[in-house]
């Protein structure tokens, strides 16, 4: 039997930060990796505003999303250790849990060197 979602270690909650992603895509997001602990921001204003106190693992951002704000997001990103990825749509979900597995790997890596 194959299993349908990417698993990681189980006695880790990863935080994800879902930046102004549809509704659809969020939950997508959610379901492909377990445990994914998302935190759900409308746009990139509030995301600005939250991430110093969610520490996100990962910030995800929906492709040819706005621009207004950005730079300084990722800014506040690499700062708190938050791999970003860029949500491509149509949503390719087998990739996309590929892609989280990745994102979270780097940014594990950059918060404990080894």
């Amino acid at each position: 039997m194959r299993d349908e979602h990417k698993t990681v270690d189980f006695a880790t909650k990863y935080r994800c930060m879902l930046v102004g992603l549809d509704d659809a895509t969020a939950r997508a997001c959610q379901r492909a990796v377990r445990p994914l602990e998302a935190v759900i921001v409308r746009d990139v204003a509030e995301a600005s505003a939250k991430i110093s106190e969610i520490l996100p693992l990962v910030l995800a951002l929906p492709q040819g999303g706005p621009q207004a704000g950005l730079a300084e997001l990722l800014e506040l990103a690499g700062a708190c250790g938050a791999e970003p990825i860029t949500i491509a749509l149509p949503l390719d979900v087998p990739a996309l849990g590929d892609q989280i597995l990745e994102a979270i790997r780097r940014g594990e890596t950059r918060r404990v060197p080894r």
